[in-house]
């Protein structure tokens, strides 16, 4: 099922004691992070220009006196990084191979400085090159030095400042300078370099004289806000270690102005994803023998210890699910989307926030909340196949797109222990109709206590026969369902009415009866236009409540990719009285009303419904009459 949304270094795992509530059945855990839960500090994995507290998440801000330096998390990485493009932590080093810590430079400890070591008789200091990775870009329009306040005399006398506003990379993917100030000569102790309030990521100092200097001390000023920023959680297990099924997530989001009779021009949004696994490791590392090319899997503490030619790592789709669909957050107010899409039961849980504002305008997390149970079943497996053809060919249930067809879901669970369930929904493309639930090879028939059908699906509750681990068999629906596209999938989710979050079935190998392995159903090459019909071919607009308007209804089928729609309303001489509609759709059903009716005489006129695909056009037409 898509992701909607709806307004209303090594990681280490963490493993949190959570604030938690749980419903009345006893089975649902629900996680606050943010106002009223858990800290957002206690959560953090990455936080790249962020601000982050106990209550809330934001790009980080700042006034005209306020330190940078002071505000980020800084790492001493010696002569320099291997990575200069990710955003994360601040980062200072020194093209100084002689082994002496650069944090020193951002301690905030005006008493702690290079001191000796730049300062060596004989020795040239022309050319020393400092590196300050700020993590993220920010808003700068003042960077100082000073000396230890010990040694006023050794301050820098001539030296050149570079910035980078850190998205401007060369074909090596280091950033790209310009220059900020160039001092040939100078006698001030304390160095301060004002300029054009701009975004500014990496700073490059280089001495330009050979004599004896020492730094105790960079700092940076700026006003507003970060324009761009991360958050990423850690790795999120939780209490007793097991697997857990996702449900519902929401976030409070507030936005926040500095100039709020200001609007700004440019986008002011936070994006919000989340993904589950299996470990604490999204990667995959591997070791290259440089003789065969073969690749040999290693950990993460090994791969660190090879150069960049004798190792790769990749994405472990194996074990962990791809980032979900961006959800953007634009505004004040409540975003709510389900984590039934997740591939479950998973035991570890992770998300995270990209913002995007300005100096003066970004989206403020007040709070994240998301449910949780324990998994109903310990392993799923489920296909579909056409009844009557149980073993297709192609190995994959076809069908006539836009025709009713009769299908046959088959569903294998591995239960133990208090595991069950006893409800299933699945996913179908428009309203289908149920057929018949039955159990095992024998068919047992089962008797289904309750239907819920929508557009998007139906849901089977049957409690009077609960699936447990020691009533365990296969699951047979039958169904008819409508597919109107190409490909149609049959997602199914595990449900139970005493109180757990619905569970995901995977696809596979559910029985022998049935040879698909496989949740999705093809349809047929034709024509893209399936039913086109009229509520009622006559329309009497004269307010009695009766046929004023005229309702259509239509399917579109086997379009991959969107099309060209009109509908227009003719008279019988072929001229255009109305345009009820024109633009692209996609595959689905569609529902289109014209309520101009009472506009026009008495008489009949003809609906015209055109699709024009990459290929041609195909049309269908009606007749209506309106009458008074």
């Amino acid at each position: 099922m898509p992701l909607t949304a709806k307004r209303a270094g090594v990681a280490i795992p963490l493993v949190l004691t959570f604030l938690l509530s749980i419903d009345a059945g006893g089975q649902i855990e629900t996680v606050r992070i943010g106002r009223g839960g858990n800290a957002w500090q206690s959560m953090e994995l990455v936080a790249a220009g962020a601000q982050v507290t106990a209550d809330s998440l934001l790009p980080a801000g700042f006034k005209a006196n306020e330190n940078i330096v002071a505000a980020v998390r800084w790492v001493d990485v010696g002569t320099g990084p291997d990575e200069f493009i990710p955003e994360g932590g601040a980062r200072v080093w020194a093209r100084v191979a002689d082994g002496q810590p650069n944090n020193i430079l951002v301690d905030g400890n005006p008493n702690t400085s290079t001191g000796e070591r730049f300062q060596i008789p004989g020795q040239s200091q022309n050319g020393r090159i400092f590196v300050f990775d700020l993590g993220a870009s920010f808003p700068v329009e003042r960077i100082a030095f000073f000396p230890n306040p010990t040694d006023s005399t050794a301050f820098l006398r001539a030296y050149e400042i570079r910035v980078s506003d850190g998205r401007s990379f060369g074909t090596d993917e280091r950033p790209i300078y310009e220059t900020l100030a160039r001092v040939e000569v100078s006698n001030e102790v304390r160095t301060e370099a004002d300029f054009p309030r701009q975004l500014v990521r990496y700073i490059r100092l280089e001495t330009l004289e050979p004599n004896p200097f020492d730094i105790a001390e960079i700092e940076v000023f700026g006003r507003g806000f970060v324009p761009r920023a991360q958050y990423v959680s850690n790795f999120i297990d939780f209490p007793g270690g097991g697997l857990r099924n996702f449900g519902r997530l929401t976030v409070h989001a507030t936005r926040v102005s500095t100039e709020p009779e200001v609007i700004a021009a440019d986008p002011v949004q936070a994006v919000f994803q989340v993904r589950a696994g299996n470990d604490t490791s999204p990667e995959s590392y591997f070791q290259i023998d440089l003789e065969t090319g073969s690749e040999t899997e290693i950990s993460e503490a090994a791969y660190q210890n090879l150069i960049d030619r004798e190792r790769t790592a990749r994405y472990d789709a194996e074990n962990w699910s791809a980032w979900s669909n961006p959800v953007t957050i634009d505004s004040t107010g409540l975003y709510e989307i389900s984590l039934d899409f997740l591939p479950m039961p998973m035991p570890f849980f992770q998300f995270r926030f990209s913002f995007e504002g300005t100096a003066t305008d970004v989206i403020r997390i007040d709070a994240l909340e998301f449910s949780h149970s324990s998994p109903l079943a310990q392993e799923t497996r489920a296909e579909v196949a056409l009844v009557g053809d149980p073993f297709p060919q192609a190995g994959v249930a076809t069908v006539a797109t836009g025709q009713p067809a009769t299908l046959e879901y088959a569903l294998a669970a591995d239960l133990s222990g208090d595991e069950g369930f006893d409800g299933l929904r699945i996913a179908t493309p428009g309203t289908a109709q149920l057929e018949s639930v039955s159990i095992g090879d024998d068919r047992e028939q089962v008797a289904v206590d309750s239907v819920f059908v929508d557009d998007s699906g139906m849901s089977l509750f049957f409690p009077s026969r609960r699936i447990t681990a020691e009533s365990n068999a296969t699951l047979f629906v039958r169904f008819t369902a409508t597919p109107l596209r190409y490909t149609t999938l049959f997602q199914g989710w595990l449900l139970d009415s005493v109180g757990a979050v619905p569970q995901r079935v995977a696809p596979g190998d559910a029985t022998n009866l049935l040879g698909t392995n496989s949740v999705v159903v093809f349809g047929s090459l034709g024509d893209p236009l399936g039913r086109f019909e009229l509520e009622s071919s006559v329309v009497t607009p004269n307010g009695d409540g009766r046929n004023d308007d005229l309702a259509l209804q239509y399917d579109l089928v086997f379009l991959i990719e969107p099309a060209q729609v009109g509908i227009t309303m003719h008279d019988l001489a072929g001229r255009v009285v109305h345009t009820l509609l024109q633009e692209e759709q996609a595959a689905g059903r569609y529902l289109a009303t014209w309520t101009g009716a009472h506009k026009l005489p008495p008489g009949h006129y003809i609906v015209r419904l055109r699709v024009e695909t990459q290929t041609r056009a195909f049309e269908r037409l009606r007749i209506v009459a309106v009458s008074y």
